[in-house]
């Protein structure tokens, strides 16, 4: 059995994958493979597994050249969004991701950005990094208070909630917006359910956490950004495509909203030049679940479910059981 890698993976997923005694080619680099390269590494060999990432698009084109023996797909994320998952059933192909194993790392990342918006972080650091800093004074980069303050979640799945626990640590209001409401994490967590035009014209803070699908492609735009309070931070840990980025830039520069806090692009990894330029916005470079013990997770999980599919086997994980 052999697996096909399309860039680097943490050295735990190689090891795993030896002890199994499974070969694999790895695409050998930390970036993005080009399609160009991952056409002609699947044509070049048979491969009965692809480990791949958010930016592979695996489409029928390329399972048609992967050829008749893959099994599995397993995809380095918890979304899947690259994926034809109906071609990949048609052909008995699994697909698998990483759900769970993601989502505290990436709601500590989103809560970051809430701070470091807020309290004008990166204004600061900018401040004594340029020498411009002449002390204390009362009226210096007066930030937001998060305590009493309400934070609207889009998308209350396994990343929503984490975020929700964090924000009622602060002693933050919380208000939800999902594709349909969740009583039991209502009860438990003290969560209150909002349609979408309420939440944006309540919050102080609004964090995307939602998927990117066809319903979700710029559900925040022009229109949002018009109901949200002029005091309002919104932050992005989902996906970038989820808020249409040339109207963020209008909403900022016009004073729509306050700020923003991303960590996610709509383009990426381009990013609008326009707010690279707007002092309080906090940009990271995709840092979601960037931490040793998660990334570690994260591969074991993909590994784990390609021995399962090649031993014919099924897990958690397998995003289309019907396979089987």
């Amino acid at each position: 059995m052999k697996v096909f890698i399309s860039r680097q993976i943490p050295n735990l997923g190689l090891k795993l994958l030896e002890n199994a005694g499974i070969e694999y080619d790895l695409y050998p680099s930390d970036y993005a493979i080009p399609r160009t390269d991952f056409i002609a590494s699947l044509k070049s060999n048979n491969y009965h597994a692809i480990i791949s990432t958010l930016s592979d698009k695996i489409d029928a084109e390329l399972l048609d050249i992967a050829g008749k023996q893959v099994k599995i797909v397993a995809n380095f994320a918890v979304g899947y969004a690259n994926i034809d998952i109906d071609e990949c059933s048609k052909r008995g192909i699994a697909v698998s991701n990483t759900p769970d194993v993601l989502s505290a790392a990436t709601a500590d990342m989103a809560f970051t950005l809430l701070l470091a918006t807020a309290r004008r972080l990166i204004e600061g650091h900018e401040l004594i990094q340029n020498d411009a800093w002449q002390g204390w004074t009362p009226t210096q980069l007066l930030g937001q208070d998060l305590k009493q303050k309400t934070l609207g979640i889009i998308g209350m799945g396994r990343i929503g909630e984490e975020m929700a626990k964090r924000a009622l640590g602060f002693n933050m209001k919380v208000v939800y917006h999902n594709r349909k409401p969740k009583p039991q994490t209502e009860a438990e967590l003290k969560v209150k359910y909002l349609n979408l035009n309420e939440l944006l014209s309540e919050s102080d803070f609004v964090s995307l956490h939602c998927p990117l699908s066809p319903a979700t492609k710029h559900l925040i735009g022009k229109k949002e950004f018009e109901l949200m309070k002029n005091t309002a931070i919104i932050i992005n840990t989902a996906r970038g495509a989820v808020i249409n980025e040339q109207e963020l830039v209008a909403a900022l520069k016009q004073g729509q909203i306050w700020a923003a806090g991303l960590d996610v692009f709509e383009f990426e990894p381009k990013i609008t030049e326009e707010l690279k330029h707007i002092p309080n916005v906090v940009l990271a470079p995709h840092l979601g679940s960037a931490t040793q013990g998660t990334r570690d997770a994260m591969i074991e999980l993909a590994v784990e479910s390609i021995i399962a599919v090649l031993s014919n086997k099924t897990t958690a994980n397998i995003l289309n059981k019907e396979v089987f």
